[in-house]
């Protein structure tokens, strides 16, 4: 009975299977690039999702981590593939990192040829791969994919400081193949020395391992502009949510780092070319906003971190991809959270993902209660009102739907004008909302963000250029959904 019943799992899991592999990878909307099409559908991918180190930390239940993702509706999830890791570091303030694994539990893409001293995770040889680390690579993808869940594979990061710098397999103190540099603020950029080599032989041997899966981003760089930062604008965050010295300044990378991201994109680019599949690249930008002035022309996706919604009302013009891919470090309200995806995905965003510190190692299905003192939030309660969100605007055509102008601060909306709208007000005490509706018969529904409930029906004639809604009783934030009936 049993072996009967794990042949028929196979036969019905097999068309899916063979179907994700057959398939076009993620790409973006032919009619509207601002969004994703993966597996023949108009796609945003929407996530509150672990801390990066899936694969890169041995003891982490990665099934039982994309099974909780799957079953919350959630389409995304990023993973760190570099040697950066967080091991013994207190730099971000992070309680249970899965980017913090325990020395023998950590993989990284290199072979181990002995143990380090303490503060150091081995010694490595670069000349080598880890074919353990790779079979967990290719496994957590594959795993994604038959959940219908993108992966962002991160294929490096800014090292931030000597601490983190300390425990890196590039570091020529960790391997025997690298004498420079011992700067880590050399370690990515074209003035690395021999680091460059061994760098890229390791992007192109992950895009090889990778390239049959349909289900990945390539993100070149995580947060370039920590180590060749650039400043571009003091950003006036409020101190309540955004109360650390960093939190306002909008920095962008340098000139020397950017080159470097242009190569180690041409590497991606050049690699797939022999290959059969070709994947987005994503350049991450900045935190909360920045102007893109010169985009590279092998970018698809622009990444923000703990993003505003001018970071994609600045840079829509370049129909691609505006995502914010991390968020975090502000204090814990799910109320901050849920605004910040709202407002960010009604201008016009492609791509949410929050930073959930809820999924940690034996607690993999996210229910860990996150401490005070972790620098961001999460947790089950959270990721329904996030569902919510997702569920809303997939009810919408939203591949036909454009950002809806509006000179005030907290009303933010997609429309397909004259036919459907979806409107967030993001703040209490909005007794009226005029919005320019063509003549017609609409159904509007007023909604709860935060447990998805109806709050009012109606169906209302237009018939001048306009209609003024005067929204039911609600607290902190709520929705308006308006569609023609004829």
């Amino acid at each position: 009975m049993k072996i009967r019943f794990q042949f028929l799992l196979v036969v019905l899991t097999l068309p899916f299977v063979l179907k994700a592999q057959n398939s076009v990878p993620l790409c973006l909307h032919p009619e509207n690039p601002h969004y994703f099409l993966f597996r023949g559908k108009p796609t945003i991918l929407i996530a509150s999702a672990e801390h990066y180190g899936s694969v890169m930390n041995r003891d982490f239940d990665f099934i039982k981590y994309l099974n909780a993702l799957q079953k919350e509706g959630f389409n995304y999830t990023r993973i760190f593939c570099s040697g950066h890791l967080e091991m013994n570091d207190a730099t971000f303030g992070i309680e249970r990192n899965t980017m913090n694994p325990r020395k023998e539990s950590y993989l990284a893409p290199w072979k181990k040829i002995k143990d380090g001293e303490t503060s150091s995770p081995g010694v490595y040889d670069l000349n080598q791969w880890n074919e353990e680390y790779f079979k967990r690579l290719r496994q957590f993808v594959k795993e994604a994919s038959l959940r219908g869940i993108v992966v962002e594979v991160t294929l490096s990061s800014s090292i931030y400081n000597a601490s983190i710098w300390s425990y890196n397999p590039l570091n020529p103190a960790n391997n025997i193949n690298l004498q420079e540099p011992k700067d880590y603020k050399l370690a990515n950029t074209l003035y690395n020395a021999d680091m460059l080599i061994f760098q890229e032989r390791y992007i192109q041997k992950i895009v090889t391992e990778l390239n049959e899966f349909d289900n990945i981003i390539y993100e070149i760089q995580n947060e370039p502009w920590s180590d060749h930062p650039c400043l571009q604008e003091i950003v006036p965050n409020d101190n309540k949510t955004h109360p650390f010295a960093w939190q306002k300044l909008a920095e962008i990378a340098n000139p020397v780092s950017r080159a470097w991201q242009h190569h180690i994109a041409g590497i991606i680019a050049e690699t797939e070319r022999r290959l059969s599949n070709r994947h987005l690249i994503a350049e991450n930008i900045s935190n909360f906003r920045a102007k893109i002035s010169t985009p590279d022309s092998l970018v698809s996706v622009f990444n923000f971190h703990y993003a505003l919604p001018d970071a994609v009302r600045w840079n829509y013009n370049l129909n691609k991809v505006i995502a914010l891919d991390e968020t975090g470090f502000m204090p814990h309200r799910d109320y901050l959270y849920r605004s910040q995806a709202w407002k960010f995905l009604l201008s016009g965003g492609g791509l949410y993902n929050n930073l959930d510190y809820s999924f940690v190692v034996g607690f993999e299905d996210g229910t860990w209660p996150i401490p005070d003192g972790n620098p961001g939030w999460g947790g089950p309660a959270f990721r329904k009102q996030l569902r919510i969100l997702k569920d809303c605007l997939y009810s919408m055509p939203f591949v036909k739907m454009k950002p809806l102008p509006t000179d005030r601060n907290e009303i933010f909306g997609l429309a397909e004008k004259g036919r459907n709208y979806l409107v967030y007000i993001g703040q209490e005490n909005i007794s009226l909302l005029p919005i320019e509706l063509p003549s017609g018969t609409y159904s509007i529904r007023w909604i709860s963000p935060v447990t998805g409930d109806t709050l009012l029906t109606d169906t209302i004639n237009v018939t001048d250029s306009e209609w003024t809604f005067f929204p039911p009783q609600y607290k902190e934030d709520v929705v308006l959904m308006v569609i023609r009936v004829k």
